[in-house]
């Protein structure tokens, strides 16, 4: 039996439901990328906004370029996703503000690209800790504040998976199987969470051109820049749309679900991916 009565949209004019005023954002690994524009379009759409990242320096310039955007509150916070402590201490502070925490977005995570035999303990353990167990952290801190608060409308965790989190893919073991754990995160607390009326929901990206995977393949060692040339080559190769995708398609989708649009949608991993799902 449902304990939650979501309210009845019908008729609601579109613009309404897109408008996330009044409604408290988080996103972890904020600062640059999928989480930067992420931020930026929570913050268009009238949310205010806590740009979270383990780089300090990069948080507080991004929340100021969204802020003079934007006429909307947009803040920064530190968080290591990998210490508990560190992200319950960010679901406080963003529970503080406004009438309390409505979004949260697990985004923070890495992508190792490395051969089975060549994963070594220290890169399986960091992969995990980062991308699964900080949704983990993530999830359950904004879950704490959000039951707390039932008062609260639109409240909903977006838990950033990949393509990787819905099938195999060559020598992406240790991301792969992170991946398909924030999946199943997504379907557990959607059907535990529903009758206490918070959604949960994830996105799975396929290739996405971002600064910081240029800023990889130009960084890395010789082999592990030709196994990144040649796994991005044949993904964007394999994408119908004909084109890779940008940090705004994700960015998009991710306004969509932490809107009222999808007032009835929850437990789906929806793909942004021009269409490589569907081969």
């Amino acid at each position: 039996m449902n304990n939650f009565i979501a309210p009845d949209l019908t008729g609601t004019p579109v613009g309404k439901l897109v408008d996330l005023s009044g409604r408290t954002a988080v996103v972890t690994g904020g600062a640059r990328g999928i989480g930067y524009a992420i931020c930026d379009r929570l913050a268009e759409a009238g949310a205010s906004v806590v740009v979270a990242d383990l780089d300090e320096d990069a948080a507080s310039g991004a929340a100021t370029e969204i802020s003079q955007r934007w006429s909307t509150r947009v803040t920064s916070a530190f968080v290591d996703v990998t210490q508990p402590m560190s992200v319950d201490a960010l679901a406080d502070f963003a529970d503080s503000i406004g009438s309390g925490l409505a979004i949260w977005v697990n985004n923070a995570g890495v992508y190792p690209s490395t051969p089975l035999l060549e994963i070594e303990d220290a890169e399986w353990e960091r992969t995990m800790r980062i991308t699964l167990d900080g949704t983990f952290y993530g999830c359950r801190a904004a879950v704490r504040k959000m039951i707390a608060r039932q008062e609260v409308r639109g409240r909903v965790i977006i838990n950033m998976s990949s393509l990787s989190g819905l099938r195999g893919r060559r020598n992406l073991a240790s991301y792969v199987a992170s991946k398909h754990g924030v999946t199943g995160l997504v379907k557990a607390l959607a059907v535990e969470l529903g009758s206490q009326g918070i959604r949960v929901v994830g996105l799975a990206p396929s290739v996405v051109d971002t600064p910081g995977m240029r800023q990889r393949r130009e960084t890395a060692d010789p082999a592990e820049a030709k196994r990144l040339a040649e796994l991005e080559a044949a993904s964007a190769a394999a994408i119908p749309a004909g084109r890779v995708g940008s940090a705004d398609d994700v960015a998009r989708a991710a306004l969509y679900l932490a809107s009222d649009m999808s007032e009835f949608v929850t437990g789906v991993i929806i793909p942004v991916d021009g269409g490589v799902s569907a081969g």
